[in-house]
């Protein structure tokens, strides 16, 4: 799936409260990490969050490789949830 929102919160800042919350709410790793992005992957399934800066605001695209169900999408949705939307 797929996701993109719109938020105040820095790149840096979004990449941050990504790494706690997913660190916090499964048991994810870290798989990758660059400067615009967190890949997060484990057993139920695989998390990109990017982040770029446009027009005064941060966009945050999100991507699983999941579909739905209780796994990475979901957990995925819900910290998309937690960031303050434009």
């Amino acid at each position: 799936m797929r996701y993109l929102v719109m938020t105040h919160v820095s790149p840096e800042e979004v990449l941050r409260q990504a790494r706690q919350y997913y660190a916090a709410h499964t048991l994810l790793q870290v798989a990758d990490e660059s400067a615009d992005s967190i890949r997060f992957e484990g057993d139920i399934g695989a998390a990109e969050i990017r982040v770029d800066r446009e027009h005064g605001h941060t966009n945050v695209h999100a991507v699983t490789d999941r579909v739905v169900g209780l796994d990475v999408t979901d957990i995925t949705q819900r910290f998309l949830y937690t960031l303050e939307h434009v």
